[in-house]
């Protein structure tokens, strides 16, 4: 037996997520923004700027990741409306299945964002790293 309750939760907690989803969209690509423009520099050392292109390779699939949990997320919340229309309109089969799918389509969203989660941990392990590199390099030339 569904009701309202369950619809009512999902509700609110459906935009929440999208905006939190869209401030990291937009965090992305002000981050890609500024990544282009400095591999566009000449004084980059070939290295420097291969470090640079894998980081915008991994902000480009995590973009993409982002994209995808908006959009099932948008499903969702579609789909989560629908359910409300079909109960209050005594389809509660239709409901039901609107609520299921509702569900599923968050999960996958879900799935998408914790693998963009981890993607980002790998995207800082390796800015670390490229400072870490430097900062040793600096230590190794100082005169004591």
């Amino acid at each position: 037996m569904l009701s309202l309750d369950a619809v009512g939760v999902l509700f609110p907690a459906i935009p929440l997520a999208i905006v939190a989803l869209n401030f990291r969209y937009t965090s992305l690509a002000g981050l890609m923004r500024e990544l282009h423009a400095q591999l566009e520099k000449k004084l980059l050392k070939a290295a420097q700027k291969q470090v640079l292109h894998d980081e915008l390779v991994i902000m480009a699939r995590r973009m993409n990741l982002v994209k995808y949990s908006l959009f099932f997320l948008g499903l969702s919340f579609v789909l989560n409306t629908s359910t409300l229309f079909a109960f209050i309109n005594q389809g509660e089969r239709i409901a039901i299945f609107c609520m299921n799918t509702t569900i599923a389509l968050m999960l996958i969203g879900l799935c998408f964002f914790c693998i963009e989660t981890v993607l980002s941990t790998k995207a800082l392990r390796m800015h670390i790293s490229v400072a870490e590199i430097k900062n040793e390099k600096i230590n190794n030339f100082r005169i004591f």
